[in-house]
């Protein structure tokens, strides 16, 4: 466990289907406002809870007001389980893009949402970075959702269609130079998901926005504000 002046960070275990996730959970010193998830990116793209996106936005969340818990999906870290064919998946995921044991860590996602939800009964907020956003959008049924992040989302590749049916505000944050989906494809599906929305671009930040993870965080506090979610 390690503390500083305003928040606690401690490691946790989640119930996953068949197997125990790791996680991360980060809490204030004063009375919470609202419980956060982060779902971060593809475990083959080096996705963990420690990702440097990640890590910053459960420290500035925290320190906020929010309970926030990031994990580690199956195989990942000390998270069990995981693909049993890790070169034939690896192979399928570079060759198309997708594979069908991604659908287990859908679930951890899933799993995740329903510890925190057991752990403390607050208002959620659900926040995805890459990958993580599909498996932030594949869990959308949960009720009492009060917001939803998705940073670096790709629905070049990803079915966000959960969208629709969740009237939670959505904040959709991107980089003008992300390899994984143009700009104008990001553009015309943003135009097609339902209000309230809003958008913001960061300039050359690319998918993984070294040296901007401060400025993500801002945003997502700004929006999460903006709405009360948290703040005053």
């Amino acid at each position: 466990m390690l503390t500083d002046s305003t928040i606690t960070e401690e490691r946790v275990r989640i119930s996953g289907k068949g197997r125990e996730l790791e996680g991360l959970l980060a809490y204030p010193a004063v009375d919470a406002r609202c419980a956060a998830l982060i779902a971060g990116p593809h475990p083959y793209l080096g996705g963990d809870m420690l990702n440097n996106v990640v890590s910053t936005l459960v420290k500035a969340l925290a320190s906020q007001g929010s309970v926030t818990l990031a994990f580690n999906y199956g195989g990942v870290g000390a998270s069990e389980g995981g693909p049993t064919d890790k070169p034939s998946t690896m192979s399928e995921f570079w060759k198309n893009g997708t594979f069908q044991e991604e659908f287990d860590w859908i679930d951890d996602a899933g799993s995740a949402l329903a510890s925190l939800r057991q752990w403390c009964d607050l208002p959620l907020v659900l926040i995805g970075y890459s990958f993580g956003c599909w498996a932030v959008a594949r869990n959308l049924q949960q009720s009492c959702i009060e917001a939803v992040v998705l940073i670096s989302p790709n629905p070049t590749q990803h079915d966000f269609e959960g969208l629709s049916s969740c009237p939670a505000p959505l904040l959709m944050v991107h980089s003008d130079n992300d390899f994984t989906c143009s700009v104008p494809a990001m553009m015309t599906w943003f135009e097609s998901i339902r209000e309230p929305k809003t958008r913001t671009q960061f300039p050359a930040s690319e998918h993984f926005f070294r040296g901007h993870e401060t400025a993500v965080a801002t945003t997502v506090l700004a929006f999460l504000k903006h709405h009360r979610v948290l703040g005053s």
